[in-house]
């Protein structure tokens, strides 16, 4: 289990010309441990020493290049075998031979790979006969399965391993492609998606918005036509509620309809949600309110507002999500609360943004304020907290909405979104 565990964390990491110089080192000192330990012939002085160590050391030469040049390595292993095998016969060398055989057949080029399969069995076989002719059968049979294991069993070894890779780098291949492929697949269906809402918006939302914009614009056109000459049809009389309330309508409706182009372009575009479109930007945050001031006014609100000096400069994931959730909340305060109070404060820290907007409960009649008596609930009533809380939750923000504890008779929206996460 340790060795599988060794092999597969360190042996991994380390560079292939590092691992054979370590390789060519412990064959080295086995080697010589093996002299030391097992080798009367060179100890008792019947081989000298230079003529035992000098091929070890050709052959440990050769295991640094085991995976660089295996073609060099191996020939040089082959000639080196050879004349130690005549001279001496020593086990050492042969077994650091079987290694370099191996890694021929594993990191070579395919040529080589061919040559070392036939070759192995061919000098399997000649030995086999060699050694039939010369002792007797039992004899030529042991040496041919002797030199089939020395060089036969490493060879085939290192291609069964080298087809293994083969086709697992194919497989590996396969898969990246298939990936690709299925990646445009998904940005093709994405687009096509997106085009389609683009179009819906367009021709639907879009087209109800300018009906809204068109008509209350024509209204204010025919008062201010019958008022003074003087008076401009875009300032109407500040004193009649019904012509502010439609020039707070023909105001929103314009600016959505700016927003709502704003979105079409961007569906139909093939560019990032991280683009530097015109998107809605913190330091937006007191004319959004500025905005919704006339029909706060028309509702008994009263709106006051605690944001810093300066906005800090936040991603624009932040920025769009904090803009909407102000926005939001802004909109279910005209709709749903009493009269009184309505508090949106922004707060910036190092790590998060804090955005707070309390008001008064609701109204004392349990009825929305732009819902007529008798009228069916408002198409989209509680997708406006659910959305919030979506997008909070989208760049790992906190959400909660709900009556205030510690203020009775309050209603606090309050989110909190992280920074670090998102710049």
């Amino acid at each position: 289990m340790w060795l599988r565990e060794f092999a597969r964390t360190r042996l991994r990491r380390t560079p292939l010309p590092l691992r054979d110089l370590r390789l060519a080192v412990g064959f080295f000192a086995g080697c010589l441990i093996l002299y030391v330990v097992g080798g009367p012939r060179v100890m008792g002085g019947e081989i000298p020493v230079w003529q035992a160590v000098l091929p070890v050391l050709v052959l440990c030469g050769s295991t640094a290049f085991r995976s660089t040049a295996p073609g060099r390595a191996v020939l040089v292993g082959t000639v080196t075998v050879s004349v130690e095998a005549a001279a001496s016969g020593g086990l050492g060398p042969v077994l650091i031979y079987t290694d370099l055989l191996y890694a021929a057949a594993l990191y070579g080029a395919p040529r080589l790979c061919r040559a070392l399969q036939f070759g192995t069995v061919a000098a399997t076989m000649a030995a086999t006969v060699v050694f039939l002719f010369i002792g007797d059968r039992s004899e030529g049979v042991t040496t041919g399965l002797i030199v089939a294991l020395l060089l036969i069993s490493p060879v085939w070894t290192g291609v069964l391993i080298r087809n293994h890779k083969e086709q697992a780098d194919a497989e590996r291949q396969r898969a990246a492609q298939i990936n690709r492929l299925a990646e445009l697949d998904r940005k093709a269906v994405l687009q096509t998606e997106r085009t389609r809402m683009a179009r819906e918006l367009h021709d639907l939302v879009a087209n109800h918005l300018s009906a809204i914009a068109i008509h209350s614009s024509a209204v204010l056109s025919l008062q201010g036509a019958r008022g003074a000459g003087e008076e401009k049809p875009d300032e109407p009389d500040g004193d009649d509620p019904v012509l502010r309330a439609l020039a707070v309508i023909r105001e929103n409706s314009v600016q959505g309809l700016a927003e709502m182009r704003r979105m079409v372009v961007l569906l139909r575009s093939d560019r990032a949600v991280d683009d530097d479109w015109d998107r809605p930007q913190l330091n937006a945050l007191p004319s959004l309110v500025e905005q919704a001031r006339p029909a706060a006014d028309a509702a008994a609100l009263t709106l006051v507002t605690e944001f810093p000096e300066s906005f800090p400069e936040v991603s624009s994931v932040i920025e769009v999500t904090a803009y909407r959730i102000v926005q939001e909340a802004l909109t279910n305060c005209l709709k749903h609360a009493a009269a009184g109070r309505v508090r949106i404060r922004c707060e910036t820290g190092a790590e998060e943004l804090l955005l707070c907007v309390d008001s008064p409960l609701g109204r004392p009649d349990g009825r929305e304020r732009q819902q007529r008596p008798g009228a069916p609930p408002t198409a989209g009533a509680g997708a406006g907290l659910a959305g919030m809380a979506e997008r909070a939750a989208l760049v790992g923000g906190v959400f909660d909405a709900g009556p205030d504890r510690t203020a009775p008779g309050r209603w606090r929206v309050r989110a909190v979104l992280p920074l670090d996460r998102n710049s």
